[in-house]
């Protein structure tokens, strides 16, 4: 599987690729964190104009919970050639594939006052879709908070063309990306 690696200008381009591939304008835009919450901010300073709510909701496997951002972990990271940080990044996604449903919190909450405008559609944001556990569990909670709206997902990756939902629409399908976020990130390396 390819590893690329999207700096922030060419994250906000294909970002700005992304949106222009979806269909309509929705009433609610929810950002799933960590990686969702850039992708919902670049989608924020593209519809300025617009009247959208905005939401971030958190949900993430037990896995990304658990890595240390530490000063030291990052320097370590940034010492590693890309071609190093590449195999490590291709294993962990083959672990996380082959993983159950288990292994994602069961503490999703959200909570939205919507008296003043109604539901009608959702769009979804995040930034990799890989098993899909997480988009699924986000998907379901709004749909039965929100019975009668329709709902869409955007992603800028989808790794596995297996994964339990599809998303609506994608930049980038069976490879993997590293954002400028990301752990394993080095600023104005090319990878």
């Amino acid at each position: 599987m390819k590893v690329i690696t999207l700096h922030k200008n060419q994250f906000q381009e294909r970002c700005i690729q992304l949106f222009s591939s979806i269909s309509s304008t929705p009433d609610l835009v929810v950002g799933i964190l960590n990686g969702g919450g850039y992708i919902l901010e670049e989608f924020k300073d593209h519809h300025k104009e617009e009247d959208i709510i905005y939401k971030t909701i958190t949900l993430q496997r037990d896995s990304t919970k658990g890595i240390k951002k530490s000063k030291l972990t990052q320097a370590l990271l940034r010492l590693l050639p890309y071609s190093i940080l590449n195999r490590l990044r291709i294993s962990e996604h083959k672990k996380r594939t082959q993983s159950d449903l288990k292994s994602l919190s069961e503490d999703l909450s959200f909570e939205l006052n919507t008296k003043d405008k109604p539901i009608q559609s959702i769009l979804i944001l995040d930034d990799a879709l890989d098993t899909g556990n997480t988009l699924n569990s986000v998907y379901n909670l709004l749909k039965s908070k929100f019975l009668q709206a329709s709902i869409e997902t955007a992603v800028v990756v989808w790794t596995n063309s297996e994964s339990v939902i599809k998303p609506n629409y994608f930049v980038f399908k069976d490879i993997l990306v590293r954002f400028h976020w990301s752990l394993d990130y080095k600023t104005g390396s090319n990878g």
